[in-house]
C-alpha cells in the first residue's frame, strides 16, 4: 500500500460525542475511513441516531447478553511483552475491579472474543484505542496478537493543545515521526518554559477550581441527572452497564450510600492536621494519585498500592528529611480516617492539604519521588531532582531518574539529594526532546465540537501516522523477504 491510498482506522471504545466531534469531521475532508467498535455501554438501541456514515460495531446487540464461561486459554494467549497482564487489566478498571473475579474473567472473555471477531472482519490498517478500562487494554492485546498496529492518543499538559501517539499502554511508548518539525518544537519549548517559570501556564490539575453559577453547575451535572432518570426508570438494571458504570449508577440506594461515604471521608480529611504551606524543614515530596486512573493502574500497575509506596518511601528516606504526602484534590473522598492515620504514622510522614499550592511545595522540595503524574514534569522543568517509580517519558530530563531496582531506593534517594541542579540550557534541550513527538491538535475535552483549524491539525496528524504505518509495514516486509 502506498501512503496515498485510502486508509481504514478502527476505533475501540468510542462514544457518540467522539464520533460527532472528531472522527466524522476528520473523515469528511480526507480519504481516511473510520469504523468503530463502540464503548461497551452502548448497543444498537441505545446508540443515538445521526447522519454519520461510519460503520458501528457493538460488543453485544442486547445489553442483557449473558456472560460466557471464562476462557482462560484465550485470555492467557493475549498476554505478551509490552501489554498489561489480564489481572492488571481487571484491577485497572474502576468498575470491573469491584466485581467477583469469575465474573470479571467472563466479561473479559466476552470482550476478547468480540474484538477478535470484529478485527478479523474489518481488517483495519490500524486500531485506535485508549488507556482506560478493561476494553482499552484488551484491544491492545488483541490487535498485537493479530498483527494489527495499535495506537492511543496522548495529550500534552504543559502546554495544552498538543497530541502524540503511543503504541503501547505507557506514556513512554511515544511514536516519533521521521518528519517531526524539530525547529518548531524548540521554539515551542522555549516559549512554554518561560511561561511555566512565570506561572503564566499551569498543569490543568493544579488550577484552582472556579466558582460556578447555578446554571453552569446544572449544565455540568446534566449527565448525572440523566443517570438518575435512568435509575428511576430501572433502565440500568443488569446488562453490560454493570461492567461499564459504577454501582452508584445502578440504584438510588447505592448512590446515596456512596454520597454519604465520600462526604464523611471529606470531613475526615478536613479534620486532619494538614500542611497548607511548605515547612521550614527539609523534605521529600510524594503526590498521591487519583485512583482508579490509567496513569497509575495501567501505566504503573505494580505501584498502584499507594499506601504501600508511602511505607516504602518512609523506610528509605534519611532522618534529615520529612516525607510530605500531597493528597490529590480530586480524591479527597477516597481515604478514611483510619487510612489517613496509618499514612501519618509512618516515620517522618506528614500530609499536605489537597488544595494547597502544589507548585510552592515543588519549589521548596529537595527531591520528588513519584509514581507517575504531571508533578514530575513540573519538577523537571524547575530542575528539581526526581525519582520516577513507573515508566515515564519524563526520564528524558537531566534531573529525572527512573528506578530500576526497588532494593536500591535508599541509596538512590541519598544520591539524588546530593545532585547538582542541571543548567537551564540542558533543561530546555530536554524539554524540546520531550515535546518532539507532539503536534498541534486540541485538548481532550470532547464536549466541545472540534472545527476548522483543529480538525485540519488532526488530519495532518493522522496523515503522518499513516505514513509511519506504511513505512513500518514496508520495512517489515523487506526484512521478511531478506530472511
Amino acid at each position: 500500500m502506498s501512503a496515498t491510498d485510502s486508509f481504514h482506522f478502527l476505533t475501540v471504545g468510542t462514544t457518540p460525542e467522539l464520533v460527532c466531534s472528531l472522527w466524522d469531521p476528520i473523515a469528511a475532508g480526507s480519504d481516511f475511513r473510520f469504523s468503530h467498535l463502540v464503548h461497551p455501554r452502548y448497543n444498537r438501541n441505545t446508540w443515538p441516531d445521526s447522519d454519520s456514515k461510519s460503520e458501528n460495531y457493538f460488543v453485544a446487540d442486547d445489553v442483557r447478553v449473558p456472560l460466557p464461561a471464562p476462557d482462560l486459554a484465550l485470555l492467557s494467549s493475549l498476554e505478551a511483552e509490552g501489554v498489561p497482564t489480564v489481572h492488571n487489566m481487571i484491577l485497572g478498571d474502576r468498575v470491573v475491579s469491584a466485581l467477583p473475579y469469575q465474573e470479571a474473567l467472563g466479561y473479559a472473555t466476552l470482550l476478547a472474543r468480540r474484538m477478535i471477531e470484529v478485527f478479523g472482519r474489518v481488517r483495519p490498517m490500524a486500531v485506535i484505542g485508549g488507556f482506560d478500562a478493561l476494553h482499552g487494554s484488551l484491544a491492545l492485546s488483541a490487535a498485537l496478537k493479530m498483527g494489527i498496529p495499535w495506537y492511543a492518543m496522548h495529550f500534552s499538559v504543559i502546554p495544552e493543545g498538543f497530541v502524540c501517539f503511543c503504541d503501547r499502554a505507557s506514556p513512554s511508548a511515544r511514536v516519533y515521526f521521521e518528519d517531526s518539525p524539530f525547529s518548531e518544537t524548540e521554539a515551542l519549548a522555549a516559549r512554554s518554559l518561560v511561561q511555566f517559570e512565570s506561572r503564566e501556564i499551569f498543569a490543568p490539575a493544579y488550577i484552582a477550581p472556579i466558582r460556578r453559577s447555578v446554571f453552569e453547575h446544572f449544565s455540568k451535572n446534566a449527565s448525572r441527572l440523566s443517570t438518575l432518570s435512568r435509575m428511576l426508570r430501572r433502565e440500568d438494571a443488569g446488562g453490560l452497564r454493570r461492567y461499564t458504570e459504577p454501582r452508584t449508577s445502578h440504584s438510588i440506594s447505592h448512590a446515596i450510600r456512596h454520597l454519604v461515604r465520600t462526604a464523611r471521608a471529606r470531613k475526615e480529611v478536613a479534620g486532619q492536621r494538614l500542611l497548607t504551606r511548605p515547612p521550614r524543614d527539609r523534605y521529600i515530596l510524594f503526590g498521591l494519585h487519583m485512583q482508579p486512573e490509567s496513569s497509575i493502574d495501567v501505566w504503573a500497575p505494580f505501584f498502584s498500592n499507594q499506601i504501600w509506596v508511602i511505607e516504602l518511601l518512609s523506610r528509605s528516606i534519611p532522618p534529615t528529611h520529612k516525607l510530605l504526602v500531597k493528597i490529590h484534590k480530586s480524591d479527597t473522598g477516597k481515604y478514611s480516617r483510619e487510612e489517613l492515620d496509618k499514612i501519618s504514622a509512618y516515620p517522618g510522614v506528614e500530609l499536605v492539604a489537597p488544595f494547597a499550592d502544589t507548585r510552592s511545595f515543588i519549589e521548596q522540595a529537595d527531591l520528588l519521588v513519584l509514581i507517575q503524574g504531571t508533578i514530575g514534569l513540573e519538577a523537571a522543568l524547575l530542575g528539581k531532582p526526581v525519582i520516577m517509580l513507573g515508566q515515564s517519558a519524563f526520564a528524558i530530563f537531566p534531573s529525572v531518574t527512573q528506578i530500576s531496582n526497588i532494593m536500591e531506593l535508599p541509596a538512590l534517594i541519598r544520591k539524588k539529594l546530593g545532585e547538582e541542579r542541571p543548567s537551564r540550557g540542558s533543561i530546555l534541550k530536554s524539554y524540546a526532546d520531550y515535546l518532539r513527538p507532539f503536534a498541534p491538535a486540541s485538548t481532550n475535552d470532547w464536549t466541545i465540537r472540534r472545527e476548522g483549524n483543529e480538525i485540519d491539525d488532526y488530519r495532518r496528524l493522522f496523515s503522518r501516522l499513516r505514513t509511519h504505518i506504511v513505512a513500518d509495514s514496508s520495512r517489515a516486509g523487506h526484512a521478511a523477504r531478506k530472511s
